[in-house]
Order: structure tokens, then sequence, then C-alpha cells
């Protein structure tokens, strides 16, 4: 089975060499567990390390933020790999013009994203797709009925032939839901779940493999470290 390395040190080797290509995968974990980071740098070492190319989807931070944060982790974002290989999205500067024309309400968010994504597809032909992150997105539409529209979003990613980052925070009372409506991490094919732990003044950051069809993966949660010399994270 052909495969996307994570670029992640010591996980491809514990799970057959990484995501299989065309899979739908959940980044998920709470704020600050550095979701978007991992997803980015899995994004950034794939268009430097193979001809890949990506879009990145923000709702969560402008085009600017995002670029200027990934730089300060030691990553290039200025390298031509990286320019003429990953396209940044920005819905974040779009949802705040629309609010302030009173347009957002109005705007059928699932449909246009769907034709955006088919439309850089067939004109730019990317393989890897992160969004972030899924949360966000939802407070744009009103679905009546969400197993469908997330299930709608996802086979239109899956007919693309896309391998997908889903990023979303974890939800419910005890923060132990995969997103929002509970039925995420049922319709995707992969969960890579990030943690926050502190052990007296200390904080440290782990990640697990929940799920991932189509592979044999090591269970457990392992640490999770950042290299800024190698750009690339490592699990301890």
């Amino acid at each position: 089975m052909d495969r996307i390395p994570t670029h992640i040190q010591g996980l491809d080797e514990e799970m057959q060499g990484g995501i299989p290509r065309g899979h739908i995968v959940l980044v998920a974990g709470s704020s600050g567990s550095m979701k978007s980071s991992i997803s980015f740098s899995m994004l950034y070492n794939a268009v430097m390390n193979s001809p890949v190319s990506g879009i990145y989807v923000t709702l969560e931070q402008g085009k600017d933020n995002l670029r200027s944060h990934m730089a300060n982790m030691g990553m290039d974002v200025d390298d031509s790999r990286v320019r003429n290989r990953v396209a940044v999205i920005d819905l974040a500067d779009l949802r705040v013009k629309l609010n302030e024309q009173g347009m957002s309400g109005r705007v059928d968010w699932m449909g246009q994203l769907i034709r955006q994504l088919r439309n850089y597809r067939e004109n730019i032909g990317f393989e890897l797709l992160v969004f972030d992150s899924l949360g966000a997105f939802f407070t744009l539409t009103k679905m009546e009925n969400p197993r469908d529209e997330i299930f709608r979003l996802f086979e239109a990613v899956r007919r693309m032939g896309l391998t997908s980052l889903f990023v979303l925070e974890m939800t419910g009372s005890d923060h132990k839901q995969f997103g929002d409506y509970g039925v995420e991490d049922y319709l995707a094919d992969g969960v890579l779940h990030l943690t926050m732990e502190r052990e007296g003044d200390k904080i440290s950051r782990k990640l697990a493999v929940i799920k991932m069809r189509h592979t044999a993966h090591v269970l457990g949660y392992r640490g999770l470290s950042w290299d800024s010399e190698a750009m690339k994270f490592s699990i301890l």
C-alpha cells in the first residue's frame, strides 16, 4: 500500500511507513497541544522531501501569522519548494470580511469549500490537504444533520483522491470526545491524538495513534518533541 510519511521521527517506523495515501486523518487535541504545528510540519516535510504539493486551509489564524509562527519554529517557509508547492487558503480573512458585511449567515460554506478544493485539485493537482480547523469551520455553517454534512465533506475529499489532515479540538464535559459531534472519528480513517500532561511544574506533550485503517500500528502515548535543527517532530 502506498503511504505518505508523517516525517515524525520514530513514528513512521511504528505504522508501516506512514499514512495510507487517500486517508482522512484527524489531528485532535486540546488547545496548546501543537495540533497546527504538527500538521503543518507534516505538509512542510512532505514537500521538502518528495515531489508532492499541498494546500493548507486556515480558519484559526491568518496567512501571515501562520507563516510567521512556522518560521519561528525554524521551518524555512521561503524555500522555493514551499512557496511553489504549498498554497495557503485563508478563510479566516474571508470570514471577517463577510461578518462585517452581514453576509456570513447567507453563504453555503460547505458547498463553497468543496467547490474551491475541487478547483484547486483540478488546476494545481495538489495531493495533501491540511484543514485547520474543523471546529472553526462548523461555526460558519448551520448543519441540520451534522453526521450527513461531515460525511459529505469527507466523501468529497476522498473522491478527489486527497490525503488529508483535519485539525480539531477535544470536546465534551471530560474533553474525551473527538470533535463537536462525536461522529468525526467514526467517519475518519485515522486519528492522531495529542495530549498535554502536567507533572509537578513541568508540562509534557504526548502523541498516540488511536486509529489508522489498513495499518498495523503501535498503541500507547509517546513523548513528543520538536527538533529545530532537523525541523521535525520526534517521538520519545
